[in-house]
């Protein structure tokens, strides 16, 4: 029976939750097994889920490895028992420790409290995910949040059909971008930003494989903003600061970003009344 329950614990069909690797140690800890005859469980387990599913089996080697630690080399066999190489235990190590650190993701949004940067942090330790990995996939998640504020900008913009005023929202989506990525930069030079999670640092949309695609409806937001930063038709250095920001972040050319702002301040120049 008590290997029956054992097996409860161990991941087989269902998406792994996180939660596995605590709970098999403390059923271990339950019924006083030590860590040979528990690895022999595992092993029994791993026979099984061998014959019947690949992607079982490597949530059963990526669970393992975390309960059992350091000693896993020593008391998990698997390579000499199913025979399976080295790269394919790093790959069932990194894909599963990468679900589960994309779940853990989820809980970071625009206001990046100090707290869930360094959970966020451990939860990537404690999963043994590589660093690089664990900071593409947050510049991926922030990236993913301003594009959400773009889209949501471009849709008002669009159905807008007055002329002359930019609606509120537009300006407020990307006031909110502008400070996401404030928040960013500033965490990412923080003194003790080691704690943190990985990936921390301005955002660009440069180099996204999409980014030619987008340009279009980047320069329209851009000079949409620009428009309103540029109302009173004067241009100093406080407010290049955000429009440069901007550029930066929606990977727009220096020449290109000048070219809207020139735009922008001939229109606005040409509706003052004399």
């Amino acid at each position: 029976h008590s290997n029956q329950s054992s097996v409860t614990c161990m991941p087989g069909h269902e998406a792994l939750k996180g939660t596995e690797v605590e709970a098999i140690k403390k059923f271990k800890k339950a019924l006083g097994l030590d860590d040979v005859d528990a690895a022999n469980m595992h092993m029994a387990i791993g026979r099984r889920l061998y014959r019947e599913r690949l992607d079982a089996f490597q949530k059963l080697i990526f669970v393992s490895n975390l309960v059992f630690g350091d000693a896993s080399d020593f008391i998990l066999p698997w390579k000499h028992l199913f025979g399976i190489t080295d790269y394919q235990i790093d790959i069932a190590m990194r894909e599963n420790a990468k679900i589960l650190y994309a779940l853990e993701l989820k809980s970071i949004g625009r206001g990046l409290d100090i707290g869930t940067l360094i959970e966020v942090r451990r939860v990537q330790l404690a999963y043994k995910l590589f660093d690089e990995v664990a900071a593409d996939m947050f510049k991926e998640h922030a990236k993913k949040l301003v594009q959400e504020n773009i889209s949501s900008a471009l849709s008002i913009l669009k159905s807008n059909t007055s002329a002359g005023n930019i609606p509120t929202e537009v300006i407020s989506e990307v006031n909110s971008i502008l400070a996401f990525n404030k928040l960013l930069t500033v965490l990412s030079k923080f003194p003790q930003g080691d704690r943190f999670a990985r990936g921390l640092g301005p955002i660009s949309l440069a180099g996204d494989f999409d980014h030619d695609k987008m340009v279009g409806d980047l320069k329209i937001l851009y000079a949409a903003y620009t428009t309103e930063v540029l109302s009173d038709g004067r241009l100093d250095d406080e407010k290049l600061g955000p429009l440069n920001e901007l550029r930066n972040i929606f990977g727009l050319g220096k020449r290109e970003a000048e070219a809207i702002i020139e735009g922008v301040m001939s229109d606005v120049k040409s509706q003052v009344p004399a």
